[in-house]
């Protein structure tokens, strides 16, 4: 259990090193909160993004979010993620922001309202392209 003083968010997405530590300062900037719970998996934004979601999957992702991270952590919010040159999702950026999209409504759909959910898109800055930048996915009304 977490300690009444500690401060939590939860980022939903790709397992890849890279991205991790950027994820974590805008969380962390986001939603004042120390810490992130990371729930991760290759490509998540893309079995997240399904019409037809795998139910099992879903239901582990779902406790692991509402059961523990919002009900035990008092999660302040949700980042869902996805990055440039994704193995396990290789599609273009244009499709990992697709699917960043339809990823934040399936959580959205999970958490009922109960937290804020962004979309956020991790890319190369293009200044110096061994720092990783963050890029907010606004939500539009196809997604």
């Amino acid at each position: 259990m977490a300690h009444e003083s500690e401060t939590f968010f939860t980022a939903v997405g790709c397992m890849d090193g890279r991205v991790q530590k950027p994820i974590a300062d805008f969380g962390q900037e986001r939603f004042d909160a120390q810490y992130p719970d990371t729930i991760t998996e290759a490509g998540i934004v893309g079995l997240l993004a399904e019409n037809d979601v795998d139910q099992d999957f879903l239901k582990s992702v779902r406790f692991k979010i509402v059961d523990v991270s919002i009900g035990k952590h008092k999660s302040k919010g949700i980042v869902v993620h996805g990055h440039q040159e994704c193995a396990g999702n290789p599609v273009s950026d244009e499709q990992q922001k697709d699917d960043i999209r339809r990823s934040v409504l399936t959580l959205q759909k999970i958490v009922g309202g109960g937290v804020p959910v962004v979309g956020v898109f991790v890319k190369r800055s293009a200044s110096n392209t061994s720092e990783w930048m963050i890029e907010e996915v606004p939500q539009t009304e196809t997604a």
